[in-house]
């Protein structure tokens, strides 16, 4: 029995699905089934209730999984403490991270990484899934959301202005929005998990709720294409969207009401009392080519980018009051 086939029950607990944990790692159906045979033979026990629609845990199985976790657990801490002995960082670098931040600020710079560190090699998620990264066994993850999981070990990579933006096409006929009410005579683009959008105004917070979008998905790269094709308003981190303010693909609008609840991009990785060397330098490593501030926070132009940064502070005594707008039908 392997790390791996552990890791690989695990997650089929979690998801409640033989084939998506199977999917997750590259398994077909069928070497996902012959995968958690093969463990129910070793442990002699029946660990799942099996139907076409639906995995369930047996009691075999919860009394495995409790044990199964603490297992893992103990055998990535001792890797990580073995790692941490080592001379020079080695290993495979588990790393989960979006997909436009994954291609646009890590993938260009892992030439030069590699070469830094030729005994590391890279594996990477490249999805829109907020992963769960001590129970899925990942080194590190790139977040752009709050840090729900206090536990996690983090550091800033940069902040993440964020930008209402639009293409000159669009904005040729449809006019530019200047305050959150005009936003109910536009087309928005609209990501599934960000149902409402905030502002900061003259007068305190101020959220927009996207009833109707003109389109609405569940993945940045589309909203981003959605936005850069002409079809609306799109709501997007700088980090994403910076080269095209910069070249005048997409223009920044509402300078006036800047993006609220903003945040930062961090690098969060387990908890443990040995970082692994070979995500210290990997951090760093980012770190030195983002810069300070990063170089998507700075490095753009055009009059579309003058009102980007961060939402003016708000005074500690007194909570914003947030006035909430719907878009209307028409």
């Amino acid at each position: 029995m392997r790390l791996d086939d552990l890791e690989f029950f695990i997650r089929v607990a979690e998801l409640g699905s033989l084939s998506g944990a199977g999917r997750e790692i590259g398994l077909s159906p069928s070497a996902a089934s012959a995968r958690l045979t093969n463990l129910e033979k070793t442990f002699g026990a029946q660990l799942f209730a099996r139907t076409t629609r639906k995995t369930t845990l047996t009691e075999a199985g919860r009394v495995l999984l409790d044990h199964a976790r603490s297992a893992v657990h103990e055998l990535q801490q001792a890797r990580q403490a073995l790692e941490a002995t080592q001379d020079s960082p080695q290993g495979a670098l588990r790393i989960s991270c979006n997909t436009f931040f994954g291609r646009k600020h890590i993938l260009p710079h892992l030439v030069e990484f590699r070469s830094l560190y030729p005994d590391v090699q890279i594996e990477m998620d490249i999805s829109d899934r907020m992963v769960d990264v001590v129970q899925e066994g990942y080194d590190m993850a790139i977040r752009g959301a709050p840090l729900a999981d206090s536990s996690l070990l983090a550091r800033r990579l940069g902040g993440n202005p964020r930008a209402l933006c639009a293409s000159p096409d669009y904005l040729a006929r449809k006019g530019r929005p200047k305050t959150p009410e005009d936003l109910n005579n536009h087309d928005c683009i609209s990501m599934a998990s960000v149902p409402v959008w905030y502002f900061d105004g003259p007068d305190g917070e101020v959220g927009f709720e996207l009833k109707n979008p003109v389109i609405k998905g569940d993945s940045g790269d589309l909203t981003y294409d959605a936005a850069i094709h002409g079809l609306g308003l799109s709501l997007k981190s700088l980090a994403h969207v910076w080269e095209d303010l910069r070249d005048g693909r997409l223009v920044a609008v509402m300078e006036d009401y800047p993006v609220a609840r903003v945040g930062a991009i961090w690098a969060v990785y387990p908890p443990t009392r040995f970082v692994p060397p070979k995500v210290s330098v990997f951090v760093d490593f980012l770190i030195s080519k983002y810069g300070k501030p990063a170089y998507w926070e700075s490095d753009y132009r055009g009059a579309g980018a003058s009102g980007i940064g961060t939402a003016p502070a708000k005074s500690a005594l007194t909570a914003p009051k947030t006035v909430l707008i719907e878009k209307k039908s028409f």
